[in-house]
C-alpha cells in the first residue's frame, strides 16, 4: 500500500463529498479493482457461453474448472513467498537498496516458475486430457502465477492506472475471443474438447495481455535493474520463518474447505481429471464478493487516520521522545485504531447481514437451487470472518508481531480444515458450517491477540521478543540462496 496514503490523504483534506468519493473509488481500484475486473470476466463468461447452443455442457464446465483450478492453486504458491519477499522487498527500500529489487524479482520469479511447474506435473500425472489441452493450462498457471508476483513488486508503485488499463485490456481481448469462439463454435470438431480449447485460450490471451501491461509497469516503475542478488531473498525464510507459515497457512486456509467437500456428498468429477463441488463452489465464489467493501474502508483507515498516529508514535520511539510524549502518542493510536476497527467490522457487518436477508427475495426471482441459497448464507458469514482475520493479521504485522500473524493463520487453517473433516459426514447439512465457525472462531482469536498486544505496545516497541532459536541457527535457505546466486552470476 506504498504510496496510496499520500492520494488518499490529499483527497479527504478537500472536503468535498466528489473529493471523498473519489477516495473511495481510488482505494476501491488499488485493493479490489483487478480482482473485480477479473470475476467479472468469468462471470461474463459463464454467462456468454450458457446461451451459445453449440457448446455442451461439459464444454463449458471443463473451461470454467480449468480457470479456477489455475487461480486457486496459483494462490497457494504465491502464498508460500508473500511475506518473506514483502519483508525483504521492504528492508531493501528501507536501506537504500532498491537497486536490488528488480534483481530480486526476478528470483522470486525464477522460484515461482520452479513451483509451478512441479505442481503442474502432478497434475499431469492424474489428467486425463489431452496433452495439447494440458499445455495450454500449464501457460495459463503460469501467467497468473506471474501477474501475482508482478503485483507484489508494483505494490510500491504509484502508476495504478496502467495496472488497471492492463485488465480491462486484457479482459476485453478475453470477452472479445470468447464471443467469437461461440459464434464459430461448430468449426471447432477436429481435436478433443476443441471449443473448451479454444475458450481457455482465449482467456489466456487476455491474461497474458494483462501480464504485459503489469511487465511494462515493472520496467516503467524500476529504473534501476539490477540483475545481482537475485535469490539473497531465500535468507529470509531463515530470519523470519513466521512469515512464511502466516502467508502459507492463511492462503491455504482460504481453500482447504473446498478441498475436503469435494470429496463428500454431491462431488462430481469431470473427465477422471477434475474434481469439484458445483453447488459448494457456486456459494463460496459469490459469497467472497461481498467483503469487497471491507478491503476499500481497510485501506482508506489505515491510510489516513491510523497511519498518522501509527507513524508519530513510533517516530517518538525511534527518535527520542519523552515518557509523556509516547504515552500520549499511544493513547490516541489506540483509540484510532478502535474506531476504525469497530466501524470496519460494524459496516462490512451489516452488508453482509444485507446480503443474506436479501438472497431469499433473489431466490424467488432467479429460482436457484435452496441447498445453494442454505450454504451461501453461512459462506457469506464465513466470509466476513475471513475477510476481518485478513485485516488483523495485516494490522498485526503493522506492528511487527509476527507471532501472533502466525498463531492466526494456524488457527484459521486448522480450524477450517479439523472442522470440514468432522461435519463431512453430514452432508449438504454441513456444509459452510465448517467454513462459518471455523472463520469466525480464529476471527475472535485475532481480536484477542490484538487487543493484548496493543495494549503493551510500547513494551514490545522496546523489547521486541526474537524468534526463538532452536538447536542450530537456519542457514539451510541461505545456502541456497548463495549457491543459486553463484550459479546465475557466472
Amino acid at each position: 500500500m506504498a504510496g496510496i496514503g499520500f492520494r488518499l490523504q490529499k483527497l479527504f483534506q478537500e472536503d468535498y463529498f466528489s473529493s471523498r468519493f473519489k477516495a473511495y473509488a481510488f482505494a476501491g481500484l488499488v485493493t479490489a479493482g483487478p480482482w473485480l475486473v477479473v470475476i467479472t470476466t468469468i462471470a461474463l463468461i459463464q454467462w456468454i457461453t450458457s446461451h451459445f447452443a453449440d457448446l455442451s455442457q461439459e464444454e463449458r464446465e471443463l473451461f470454467n474448472l480449468s480457470v479456477s483450478y489455475c487461480f486457486i492453486f496459483s494462490q497457494v504458491i504465491f502464498g508460500i513467498q508473500q511475506l518473506v519477499v514483502t519483508r525483504y522487498v521492504a528492508d531493501l527500500f528501507y536501506q537504500k537498496r532498491s537497486s536490488e529489487v528488480f534483481g530480486t524479482f526476478i528470483g522470486m520469479t525464477k522460484v515461482t516458475l520452479v513451483l509451478t511447474a512441479l505442481l503442474w506435473g502432478v497434475f499431469v500425472l492424474i489428467s486425463e486430457l489431452p496433452f495439447l489441452y494440458e499445455m495450454l493450462i500449464l501457460a495459463l498457471f503460469i501467467t497468473i502465477n506471474l501477474i501475482w508476483v508482478m503485483f507484489l513488486f508494483l505494490s510500491a508503485a504509484k502508476n495504478y492506472q496502467a495496472v488497471a488499463y492492463s485488465f480491462l485490456i486484457g479482459a476485453v481481448v478475453a470477452i472479445g475471443f470468447v464471443v467469437w469462439v461461440g459464434q464459430h463454435a461448430s468449426q471447432f470438431i477436429a481435436p478433443p474438447h476443441s471449443s473448451s480449447f479454444m475458450l481457455l485460450l482465449g482467456f489466456t490471451s487476455g491474461m497474458v495481455i494483462t501480464l504485459f501491461g503489469l511487465l511494462l509497469s515493472m520496467f516503467i516503475t524500476f529504473g534501476e535493474r539490477g540483475m545481482n542478488h537475485q535469490f539473497q531473498y531465500l535468507s529470509y525464510f531463515d530470519r523470519f520463518p513466521s512469515l512464511f507459515w502466516t502467508g502459507f497457512l492463511y492462503n491455504t486456509g482460504i481453500w482447504v474447505c473446498n478441498w475436503v467437500i469435494w470429496f463428500g456428498e454431491g462431488r462430481s468429477v469431470l473427465l477422471d481429471t477434475f474434481v469439484y463441488h458445483r453447488i459448494y463452489d457456486t456459494a463460496i465464489f459469490w459469497s467472497y464478493l461481498t467483503i469487497i467493501p471491507s478491503m476499500i474502508i481497510f485501506v482508506v483507515s489505515v491510510e489516513t487516520r491510523f497511519y498518522e498516529r501509527y507513524r508519530v508514535f513510533y517516530g517518538n520511539i525511534n527518535y527520542g521522545g519523552t515518557l509523556k510524549q509516547i504515552r500520549e502518542s499511544k493513547t490516541k493510536m489506540q483509540r484510532v485504531l478502535k474506531q476504525e476497527m469497530e466501524r470496519l467490522i460494524r459496516n462490512q457487518g451489516v452488508f453482509s447481514l444485507l446480503v443474506i436477508l436479501s438472497i431469499g427475495y433473489i431466490n424467488a426471482l432467479v429460482l436457484l437451487d435452496p441447498r445453494l441459497i442454505s450454504i451461501f448464507r453461512f459462506t457469506t458469514i464465513g466470509a466476513f470472518s475471513n475477510a476481518m482475520v485478513l485485516v488483523i493479521t495485516l494490522v498485526l504485522l503493522y506492528f511487527d508481531d509476527r507471532r501472533g500473524a502466525m498463531y492466526t493463520s494456524i488457527c484459521f487453517f486448522s480450524l477450517n480444515l479439523l472442522l470440514s473433516i468432522a461435519f463431512l459426514p453430514l452432508g449438504y447439512d454441513g456444509y459452510g458450517l465448517s467454513f462459518s465457525i471455523g472463520s469466525t472462531c480464529a476471527f475472535l482469536f485475532s481480536v484477542i491477540r490484538l487487543v493484548t498486544y496493543i495494549e503493551k505496545v510500547d513494551y514490545y516497541a522496546f523489547c521486541q521478543p526474537q524468534e526463538k532459536k532452536v538447536g542450530r541457527p537456519r542457514t539451510f535457505f541461505t545456502r541456497t540462496g548463495r549457491l543459486l546466486d553463484r550459479k546465475s552470476a557466472s
